[in-house]
């Protein structure tokens, strides 16, 4: 039997499936589920050590004559301080010490808790990693129980050896008895593995082997150095493997096996038609991405599994669903891949292609739409183009665009602070025509960006001012937030004429279709002895219902008729 704690099966799970058999225990209380439970599986070998500082020590002895990680568990309180000298040794001398601590539920620190300190930053500078697990409630602490115990175990090894500290809070230590240790059988667990510079070619090859007769999504994302060698290595592991190099624009590939899955993605937007294009694999490279059907997949989760390549190696988990980290450039990564011909099927590619192939650009009403789409499609060969968060980045991903054409944005962390001003930077120092598409919000806020003496004639804003954010109307609406105008959207009556003017700009402006298409043409020019601004002026609501219908439009037929369903009994019966 083991404890009922969703926390303790998965660690001692976790501990298992790592292989990690030795645990040296000390007495108490706060630790009793994890103690119980290690002691009635046989897979582990328990040894009773009643001081801590000598238990701690008496570890490093069985890792040094073992050369095998070894864990520790106490009880909480003044008993894990005790640990401090045999663990501050084993951080010394490179050991891979694992140190289990049993604690009290963390809202009772500082309430006068019996046995109670502050248990998670003990061992800060003496470990390489130090967390405390949750107390499990639900699916997502289970998985946040997982993603801290794979990060701990990754980091003793990582770059070096070293001690690691696991938390365990636990709301009361007589949990180990009774009925509250009934439990037959230990979850399935998530163990995470490392592909780094130690890992050997026999087993680098073994790993892409298993990628045979699986539907792979490469999901390329924001990258704006693009060699030929990239190209080159991703062409070949398009021919060999069953695979889709999903990209976005801010990914700026163009080559063989690359689509733009944003667009077949938005025709299969419900559950029932874009299960047909979920991987068995997804492989993440490069920066974010802009492309709205990673939330698709993230629905599907427990269908298939997820590769990251990062050069730092670090455990990041998006889909909830992470088996392995190759910790190396993209470079490398495509180096490496494209070596192994795995599979020569494009039934993968052909079912991404086919989708896309559906989706259609509809003739656009005078909106941020149309003339986010008109500017696209007419911008001069090898001009550089830099998209503002939030909606541009959006709406933008579904317009073509020349392949020669560059694209940027801030999508490190997807604010709307500080687009214009990165953009202005780049300008400074390129010898091209320089786009920045920016909505009124992103522009306001970064007014800045334009004080200062680099801004060049190669600059060229379209402003689309919609007077706030038309984000919040696609998504939630005036109809469901009545007030939504007064602060999250942010309503104004601001226009960007007087400012920018007096920045020395070539102000244009427009109120509608037949304005926009006259100043466009001279928005484009090449050669001008100002910058340019062209301000759009449009209604956000407009803006807002002409989005929806053009996601409508594009939605397969079965979603058709599931919305029009839908739609019948929200008028029937009411919201």
């Amino acid at each position: 039997m083991y404890s009922n704690l969703k926390s303790v099966q998965i660690l001692v799970a976790m501990l298992k499936k790592k292989n990690i058999k030795n645990i040296v225990i000390s007495p108490g209380n706060s630790h009793n589920a994890i103690v119980r439970s290690i002691e009635e599986d046989g897979f582990f070998k328990t040894y009773n050590i009643v001081d801590e500082r000598s238990a701690a020590f008496f570890a490093t002895g069985l890792i040094q004559e073992i050369n095998e990680p070894v864990a520790i568990c106490c009880t909480s309180g003044t008993a894990t301080t005790n640990y401090m000298t045999g663990v501050t040794e084993a951080f010394r001398r490179k050991l891979p010490l694992i140190v289990i601590t049993g604690d009290k539920n963390p809202y009772y620190l500082a309430q006068l808790e019996d046995q109670m300190i502050d248990q998670v930053n003990l061992f800060k500078t003496n470990t390489r990693y130090t967390n405390s697990l949750p107390m499990v409630k639900d699916e997502k602490d289970e998985w946040y129980c997982q993603r801290i115990i794979n990060e701990a175990f990754l980091e003793m090894d990582h770059h070096g050896k070293g001690p690691v500290h696991i938390n365990v809070p636990i709301e009361e230590g007589m949990l180990a008895i009774n009925k509250d240790f009934t439990t037959n059988e230990l979850p399935k667990v998530n163990l995470i593995e490392r592909i780094d510079y130690k890992t050997s070619e026999a087993n680098i090859r073994k790993k892409f082997e298993y990628l045979k007769n699986k539907k792979i999504l490469i999901l390329y994302g924001q990258d704006s150095n693009i060699t030929e060698e990239k190209i080159d290595n991703l062409e070949k592991i398009f021919y060999n493997y069953n695979c889709v190099i999903s990209v976005d624009k801010l990914s700026n590939i163009h080559c063989k096996g690359s689509i733009e899955t944003s667009r077949a993605a938005l025709s299969t937007n419900t559950s029932g038609t874009f299960n047909e294009l979920v991987p068995d694999i997804v492989i993440t490279v490069g920066g974010n991405v802009a492309w709205n059907g990673k939330f698709s997949l993230k629905r599907f989760k427990n269908q298939f599994e997820s590769w990251l390549v990062t050069e730092e190696g670090m455990v990041q988990d998006y889909y909830k669903n992470l088996t392995t980290i190759f910790e190396m450039t993209v470079e490398e990564f495509l180096e490496n891949m494209s070596k192994y011909d795995i599979d020569k099927s494009k039934s993968y590619y052909e079912l991404w292609n086919n989708k896309t192939k559906e989706f259609n650009i509809l003739k656009f009403e005078y909106s941020n739409l149309y003339t986010v789409q008109q500017l696209m499609s007419n911008l001069p060969k090898n001009s550089e183009l830099n998209l503002a968060n939030s909606t541009t980045i959006r709406i933008a991903q579904y317009f073509d665009l020349d392949d020669s054409i560059k694209v940027y944005c801030n999508r490190g962390v997807n604010g709307i602070d500080g687009c214009m001003s990165t953009f202005i930077g780049q300008a400074a120092t390129s010898d091209k025509l320089n786009f920045l598409i920016i909505g009124d919000l992103t522009f306001f806020y970064d007014m800045n960006a334009l004080w200062n003496r680099y801004v060049g004639n190669n600059v060229r804003i379209m402003l689309n001012n919609n007077s706030g954010a038309a984000l919040f109307h696609f998504n939630q609406g005036l109809e469901k937030y009545p007030t939504l105008n007064e602060n999250v959207a942010a309503e104004h009556d601001a226009t960007a004429k007087g400012w920018v003017e007096s920045r020395g700009f070539k102000y244009l402006s427009s109120a509608n279709k037949e304005e926009f298409d006259e100043n466009l043409k001279e928005f484009l020019k090449p050669n001008s002895d100002k910058p340019i601004i062209l301000e759009v002026f449009t209604k956000k609501e407009e803006d807002a219902r002409l989005q929806h219908e053009f996601f409508d439009f594009n939605l397969s037929d079965a979603d058709k008729l599931k919305k029009g369903i839908k739609n019948v009994i929200k008028k029937a019966i009411g919201r």
